[in-house]
């Protein structure tokens, strides 16, 4: 595992295990951390100066997001998908999100400024080559535009599926031409929005999530045959 520098402690459990999280989180977006490679408590722990506890607090979390496994007597593992998987990662999120962009009832000139912000956001973010401000800020824009649906327990489902898929989503940012495109497609979006052209904004949605499966799919074995 790559070196990081280490973090100030802080007091509280809450604020620690929240600074592991986000720590951990980093590691793997930052790809210091492998699909299929192996979690170690005490390494993570000595990196972030914290003790053990709240990194154990911060795997289960991060279980439970899908970006990590757990093997019995093993221990943790960064989760790794085959091409075959992540196809129907973004076959689920078609269905489910395309759904959740039909039944967008009310939008106003607040939800659009808003999302434009987020936007520019990004932009920021792709001009100071920070991967996870970029991911940040796209998690943001999209999640922003499902929330327009008010069909919160469906969007939790979403999130599980983003969260599966989100390291390898991170790979996709480092290309310059994808990130110009991304923030040029999400233009697109908001216009179609604002028109309130909702089989249009579907249609726009598909193709800019289509861009990014086809990408991603290209880092990825067409079979696993990993086992933890």
């Amino acid at each position: 595992m790559a070196e990081v520098k280490r973090a100030p402690k802080e007091h509280g459990q809450g604020s620690a295990t929240h600074r592991a999280i986000e720590g951990v989180r980093a590691l793997i977006m930052e790809h210091k951390m492998l699909p299929g490679q192996q979690v170690r408590q005490e390494e993570i722990a000595a990196h972030l100066g914290l003790s053990r506890s709240p990194v154990r607090e911060a795997l289960r979390a991060l279980e439970a997001e899908g970006l990590l496994i757990h093997s019995a007597n093993h221990g943790y593992f960064v989760v790794r998908l085959s091409a075959d998987e992540m196809h129907q990662i973004y076959l689920m999120r078609r269905v489910i999100e395309g759904e959740v962009l039909r039944r967008i009832v009310n939008v106003s000139a607040d939800d659009i400024a808003e999302l434009h912000a987020i936007n520019n956001q990004l932009r920021n973010a792709i001009e100071g080559q920070s991967i996870n401000q970029m991911l940040e800020a796209n998690r943001r824009f999209h999640f922003k535009m499902f929330s327009l649906s008010k069909m919160s327990l469906v969007q939790s489902y979403i999130e599980q599926l983003w969260h599966l898929s989100e390291s390898y989503r991170a790979t996709y940012l480092w290309l310059r031409e994808t990130r110009e495109r991304i923030v040029n497609e999400h233009d697109i979006m908001m216009e179609k929005l604002e028109a309130k052209d909702f089989e249009g904004l579907v249609c726009a949605a598909d193709e800019h999530r289509s861009h990014a499966e086809a990408r991603v799919v290209e880092l990825l074995p067409r079979e696993d045959g990993f086992r933890y």
